[in-house]
């Protein structure tokens, strides 16, 4: 019996760039969803999650039409890349990160901690 190999595709895996991250963050700073942003390129909304995280390889041509779809200019898009304009952090993935990282001892302490806010 022969066994069928799965065809690897960019998809499969992540390659977080800058380039993406600064994508997420102009959706975001237009308070649109990724279905909202789909609709908005005309395009699916796995494309923009792929986009965004890394999932395929962004091109320039792809990179324009997010940033026209978005109402930005490239120059914008760049001072963003080179980190002459500095993205927020988020806070609650930056948290969730921590915690996964904690002691399961020290999880109470912190459980503790957050629910006295």
């Amino acid at each position: 019996m022969k066994i069928k190999m799965k065809k690897t595709r960019r998809s499969d895996f992540k390659v977080p760039t800058k380039e993406g991250r600064a994508l997420k963050f102009l959706r975001e700073n237009r308070k649109l969803s990724m279905r909202k942003a789909a609709a908005v390129l005309n395009t699916s909304e796995a494309f923009v999650n792929h986009s965004e995280n890394g999932r395929l390889d962004l091109t320039v041509t792809t990179i324009i039409k997010f940033l026209k779809g978005y109402g930005y200019e490239l120059e914008y898009f760049k001072k963003i890349v080179d980190g002459k304009i500095e993205i927020p952090g988020n806070d609650f993935e930056d948290c969730v990160a921590i915690l996964k990282r904690v002691a399961p001892e020290k999880l109470k302490t912190i459980k503790n901690i957050l629910q006295s806010f």
